[in-house]
This record gives structure tokens, sequence and C-alpha cells, in this order.
């Protein structure tokens, strides 16, 4: 009985001490940030230093309004991604416009380095952008980032 009460007694700590080295230490990585003339529109880089994938669940700005228009872009570089803000998307440009939902932020990405593929979000709202609330789930674990942008 005693073993099996250390064992459990192990497996809280180990779970417990993961939790919170999770909350710790939030996976999501933010890179370069592009506001439009008028501020109404915003591209963030975005890059996962997690184990997993995360997913991202909801987008809010400024006092928790939604947007006017999400989209999440996949691209082959950094500067595709932060043209779009002031240019036509289709452009010539190697970028694709996916919903939220339906794209999943890779383990190893990093807005800052060259990569395979980049993540950005791009918002849209009828007011000027000052700040962005990013709902992720990681691990099933819910995480809340706000990226501040004056």
């Amino acid at each position: 009985m005693r073993k099996l009460l250390l064992a459990a007694l192990i497996f809280v700590l180990l779970f417990g001490g993961f939790f919170i080295y999770l909350k710790a230490v939030p996976p999501l990585l933010t890179g370069i940030i592009v506001k439009s003339e008028d501020g109404q529109t915003v591209a963030i880089a975005l890059g996962n230093k997690g184990f997993r994938d995360l997913k991202v669940t909801g987008v809010k700005v400024n006092n928790y309004a939604d947007p006017a228009d999400l989209k999440m872009q996949v691209g082959q570089s950094s500067e595709d991604l932060m043209a779009t803000i002031e240019e036509d998307p289709g452009d010539g440009k190697s970028i694709e416009f996916k919903n939220v939902e339906d794209v999943s932020i890779p383990k190893g990405t990093n807005p800052e380095e060259r990569q395979e593929k980049v993540y950005g979000l791009t918002v849209n709202h009828q007011e000027p952008i000052h700040n962005v609330h990013i709902k992720y789930r990681y691990f099933g674990i819910l995480f809340n980032d706000t990226i501040i942008l004056d």
C-alpha cells in the first residue's frame, strides 16, 4: 500500500511540475509585427518553441472585441508575410491565407530564423488596433498571450 501511495505522489508531483513549467515558459513566439498606416490591420509573425504543435483557438483585439477579419498566413518567408499589409496578397507571393481554426503551428518554428514555412496572423478591425489577445491550446492547456502594439 505504501509503494502505491509513493508512486501516486511521485506521479502527481511530476505532472504538477510539468504543468507549472508549461505555464511558466509558454511556447508561443512572436516575431516581426507590422501595422498598416491607419492602424486597422496588423500582421504578426508567429512561431512555436514547444515540444508539440500548438493551435490558435481565438483572437480578440483592443478591449477583447472580435476582429472584423482574421486569417492565418502560411508562407515561405517573413518578408512575404509582412508584405501583405500594404499589397495585394495575390501579387505572386508564396502565401496561403487560411482560417485560424485550420492551422496548427508546428513545433520548432521560430519567426526570427529562416524556415521552410513561416506562420503569421493577420488581423483587421474597424478601429485602430492597440493590442491583440491570442488564445491558444498546447498539450491540452489553454494559454492567453497579449501583444501590445503601442
